[in-house]
């Protein structure tokens, strides 16, 4: 598997990686070629709501984009977000969900929503129900207070995602140290109340004391972890570094490229 892209390394000029610890990753060898570049947040898009206390009052839909299924975010209940392109080990889901029935119990008015498809993007599969993690862990869990205040967005469109981000008193991103998903990005960008544990692919990418970190692999101060944060209304909102935006990407590749151009005459 890793065949093909050091093919692809000893042959290229230049290679580009959005994230330091991405680069960290490659052999020293070919680290000299690499330049950290990330794809960049449209930050003309995600962006932090001019007045976000005034959807706590409010009821907001937001819908399935593949099957139309409406999900309401009640005024004034407290909301807890999860966004994952694939429920899954890497992405935290199981130690998200087990966190969920003492959170339910403790916050009898909390709706909790995940978006994202019952899929494996990079994980392996569970061991039962076809592979899913959803109902894997469904199963697992059982009958608990405030399970029917769990629901499944499915894949969102992009104006429903933003809005679920603005709107959630707590989003999560949870992950194993990997390729870090652009919803962290987005998220910080949005500026989302958000809880994060503390990896390498997660560092050097928000301002750090604008985050709940938690740790992945203590389920009980998990929980206790996020309860806090969502005791603490008046938390801190996420902001994004500066250079992760678009527009300082853009700015960046064209540099590069009239350097590497420069180079080659």
């Amino acid at each position: 598997r890793n065949l093909p892209i050091l093919q692809e390394l000893e042959q290229c000029d230049l290679g580009i990686v959005p994230t330091e610890w991405q680069k960290s990753q490659f052999p020293k060898t070919y680290q000299q070629k690499l330049e950290v570049i990330f794809d960049g947040v449209d930050t003309n898009f995600f962006h932090p709501h001019e007045d976000s206390s005034s959807l706590q009052k409010q009821d907001l839909t937001i819908h399935n984009r593949e099957t139309g299924q409406r999900f309401t975010m009640e005024a004034e209940k407290t909301v807890l977000s999860y966004a994952t392109r694939g429920m899954e080990p890497i992405r935290g889901f199981p130690e998200f969900m087990r966190a969920l029935p003492r959170l339910l119990a403790n916050n009898p008015t909390m709706q909790v929503f995940i978006a994202g498809a019952d899929r494996r993007a990079y994980s392996y599969d569970a061991p039962s129900h076809g592979g899913s993690w959803k109902n894997h862990l469904l199963e697992e869990l059982g009958n608990f207070s405030g399970r029917e205040r769990i629901f499944f967005t499915g894949l969102l469109n992009y104006n429903d995602y933003r809005l679920l981000l603005w709107r959630s008193n707590l989003h999560c991103y949870l992950t194993r140290p990997y390729v870090t998903s652009w919803s962290l990005f987005e998220a910080a960008a949005c500026a989302a109340r958000l809880a994060v544990n503390k990896s390498p692919a997660t560092k050097n990418i928000i301002d750090e004391k604008t985050v709940t970190w938690i740790n992945l692999d203590n389920n009980e101060n998990l929980s206790q972890t996020l309860q806090e944060a969502l005791n603490n209304d008046e938390g801190p909102r996420s902001r994004i570094i500066k250079g992760f935006e678009l527009s300082e990407s853009l700015k960046k590749w064209v540099h590069l490229l009239n350097t590497a151009l420069q180079g080659k005459n």
